[in-house]
């Protein structure tokens, strides 16, 4: 084998290395956690989210996040956390312009931007969700099971394209405290994990509100 046969192989190898190394902290923190339902007019709602990574040598990660309603159909959420990866924040919008009526599940979308930081890796990512969730009355109260498919489009040291299934519920055990959990797959360039996340509403003239 030649001296240049051996140079590419080795690039080869590093270029694979390195896309390992970016999956593997890049994608940790890549959680829905809200349903396609949109928040009644001048409310908002505060939240926390912790994360285990289930795959990939495991890891914890803690996010928080706050919610309002734009106009409309319309919702946007600004996320941050830390953890098994060094930083991340989100901005994103929830677009649902099918509402929950009748045998009609909510149906929508999500688009987030995404920055994050861990080691010397910067990423910055741009995802779209499908979103669909459909309310049940149960008898220990108000539940909102959803599902999506997350699609993220990263660039950084190398670009590539990442997707999750995700499936949870929201759970209302009282007007005024949500409670939430998730699963999501990994399908590719990802990671599988599970997450619960506690949802605290406010109104934005009288303060914390039930609704």
């Amino acid at each position: 084998m030649t001296k240049n046969k051996i140079f590419k192989w080795i690039q080869i190898i590093s270029i694979f290395a390195s896309a390992f190394m970016l999956s593997r902290y890049s994608h940790a923190f890549l959680t829905i956690n809200e349903t396609a339902e949109i928040l009644p007019e001048n409310y908002y709602r505060l939240g926390v989210a912790p994360q285990l990574i289930v795959s990939d040598g495991g890891g914890f990660n803690v996010g928080v996040y706050a919610d309002a309603h734009i106009i409309d159909d319309l919702d946007g959420r600004i996320t941050m956390g830390g953890g098994e990866t060094d930083f991340w924040t989100q901005a994103s919008v929830k677009w649902v312009p099918f509402p929950d009526v009748e045998k009609q599940p909510a149906m929508g979308g999500r688009a987030a931007i995404i920055y994050a930081r861990d080691e010397d890796h910067n990423l910055t990512g741009v995802q779209l969700t499908p979103l669909f969730s459909k309310k049940a009355d149960t008898r220990y109260g108000n539940m909102i099971p959803y599902a999506g498919l997350p699609i993220t489009w990263f660039s950084g040291n190398s670009s590539y394209v990442s997707s999750q299934f995700t499936v949870g519920a929201e759970w209302f055990p009282t007007e005024d405290k949500h409670i939430g959990a998730e699963f999501n797959l990994n399908l590719d360039n990802s990671l599988s994990s599970v997450s619960v996340y506690f949802s605290f509403p406010f109104e934005g003239s009288t303060g914390y509100k039930k609704y």
